[in-house]
């Protein structure tokens, strides 16, 4: 497959340019290829500026510059080219990439004079149409249309063009066939895509690195707009799907929607753990005016502060039944006005499927959950570590809501390539991520193993100075523990050297934050280290561990006791 620069073509590129870029980079013969798209050409020969929509550089052949037109219909008369409905173009598609060409054939030959023996031509690219219009101005080898590429490989059809041209200028004395290997030498082909694209994506600051990282994960994939399209087509949905596919964005995203398009008047999204009610609030606050948004024990707590004395606080019992019978009793009340709710949305729902819960739900929810309207997103297996299998998906689905629609989400949206396979395979996921949406930023997830807590520390320490000469900041850095006590994160927030720089997450945006997975659980952070793992022997360990692997975005380190080597080895 081709070397595609940049890798990836962006959303807002027209039909035909995507499709182009797609078979380009996924055709094999296309094996040693470089393709630039939509190459900038600021000294152009003929305006102030051009561009050129796809320059290939073919090892041993040549350099082919195509103009695409995504058009459905194209229309040629005396006054020009009629591109569509409303688009017109005096100079056409041919003449652009013509001028294209030859603005970079001079550009290359001002560096090095000797790439004017390399061939070069141009072509015009109608995927979306069958262009056949015969004309002195074009040579019909030059036409790249509908029938072609679907009756061809598209490194036949460049190879072609190519040929076609090297025979042209042989006719005419301007090429030696003989020679095209040496003159187009893989070595030479490199060095003018260098030259035309330097490859600035090695010399980029981290932090920009991190922005364009970032940014792609703002871009909804195909598969969220199928979830999407579900939510809005069925009252009840319950959307499954492992660590980093995107629940919570979705979660947001269909809240968003309903409050926006009216038919949700009182709407509420609600999660089990804290730290992630509290960031899910913070969103929400800026992006969905008037919904009710949180931490669910926390908003019970609300609900049922006239009823809870003293004792119940202190009760074994009191978030595990008593917090929702005093909730309950409040809502019963001659007081109460009925159903709080009109549109409920759960993430991390597989944390809140437990009786007392859903008793509750049932209640808030006008119509309830089995006639209300909500949806529900979770990972009902790999993250399951509060209820336990307590109510099984498939049991609240068949005793609480048969009606229910069902959605799986099988992208990874989240964590880059690297990362998304330490997760499956030191996670233990199955089945397995169906696609990573990110690329590959050429960083692998560091692994190391300690024998005690101080070389613990040394080896943490020393990957957060990598982070942060790397580009981070202290807020960007996560350590996450299994353990709620004799984290290595408490032991660096007391130790004097790093004091100053590690809190308990979400107590100092601008330190390094430390947390019990668990509490973490929903969340991501662009630097993650998993730490203190002594041992894998329970499901439990196992979930946590693939739950702490999971949140990373950028940066991932896992630091095991030694006795796991035993462990990572008969997964790896």
């Amino acid at each position: 497959m081709a070397l595609m620069l940049p890798s990836m073509c962006p959303d807002t590129a027209p039909p035909g340019e995507r499709e182009l870029f797609r078979r380009l980079r996924d055709d094999p013969d296309t094996k040693d290829w470089i393709v630039l798209h939509s190459l900038d050409l600021a000294r152009h020969v003929c305006n102030v500026s051009g561009e050129a929509d796809f320059v290939v550089v073919v090892p041993g052949h040549g350099i082919l510059v195509v103009e695409v037109k995504s058009h459905k219909t194209v229309v040629v008369d005396e006054t020009g080219w009629h591109l569509g409905h409303d688009s017109f173009d005096p100079r056409g598609p041919f003449k652009q990439a013509s001028e294209a060409m030859h603005s970079i054939r001079n550009y290359l030959m001002d560096c090095d004079k000797s790439f004017g023996s390399i061939v070069m031509w141009s072509a015009a690219c109608f995927p979306r149409f069958d262009f056949r219009q015969k004309s002195p101005e074009w040579h019909d080898w030059q036409i790249i249309n509908r029938s072609k590429l679907t009756s061809a490989p598209v490194s036949r059809i460049i190879l072609g063009i190519l040929a076609q041209g090297r025979d042209l200028l042989d006719t005419v004395g301007l090429a030696c066939a003989n020679h095209q290997a040496r003159h187009a030498s893989a070595e030479r082909c490199e060095a003018a895509s260098r030259i035309l694209r330097p490859r600035f994506e090695f010399a980029m600051s981290p932090k920009a690195r991190r922005k364009e990282l970032d940014d792609d994960l703002l871009r909804l994939t195909d598969e969220q707009f199928a979830a999407l399209d579900q939510a809005s087509l069925n009252p009840r949905v319950v959307f499954s799907g492992p660590a980093g596919a995107g629940k919570t964005v979705l979660a947001m995203e269909a809240l968003r929607r309903e409050t926006t398009s009216g038919s949700a008047k009182r709407p509420a999204l609600f999660c089990y753990t804290k730290f992630l009610g509290g960031e899910l609030g913070k969103k929400a606050t800026e992006a969905i005016p008037g919904v009710t948004v949180g931490h669910f024990d926390a908003w019970l707590s609300d609900i049922a502060k006239p009823l809870i004395t003293k004792a119940d606080r202190e009760s074994p019992d009191f978030f595990k039944g008593l917090l929702v019978s005093r909730a309950i009793d409040v809502l019963l009340s001659d007081e109460s006005k009925g159903p709080l709710f009109d549109f409920l949305v759960l993430d991390e729902a597989q944390d809140l499927l437990q009786p007392h819960y859903l008793d509750i739900l049932d209640l808030v929810l006008e119509g309830g959950l089995a006639g209300g309207r909500w949806l529900m997103f979770g990972d009902f297996v790999g993250q399951d570590i509060f209820t336990q299998g307590k109510i099984g998906l498939e049991s609240f689905v068949l005793d609480r809501c048969p009606s229910a629609a069902r959605f799986l989400l099988t992208t990874n949206c989240r964590n880059t390539k690297a990362i998304s396979e330490y997760v499956v395979t030191l996670g233990k996921l199955d089945p397995p991520y169906r696609r990573v949406l990110r690329p590959d930023d050429r960083v692998d997830p560091e692994l190391d193993f300690w024998k005690s807590r101080d070389q613990q520390r040394t080896l943490v320490t020393s990957f957060i100075q990598k982070c942060l000469a790397d580009g981070f900041s202290l807020g960007d850095i996560v350590l996450l523990s299994p353990r709620a006590e004799g984290s290595i994160g408490q032991l660096l927030g007391t130790d004097p050297e790093w004091s100053s720089r590690v809190a308990p997450w979400g107590s100092r945006p601008d330190r390094i934050g430390y947390a019990t997975i668990q509490g973490f659980k929903g969340l991501e952070a662009p630097v993650v280290l998993v730490t203190d793992f002594q041992s894998m022997e329970s499901a439990q360990q196992q979930s946590l561990f693939y739950i702490g692997l999971s949140r990373a975005l950028h940066r991932l380190g896992i630091f095991l006791k030694d006795d796991l080597k035993s462990f990572v080895r008969s997964i790896t």
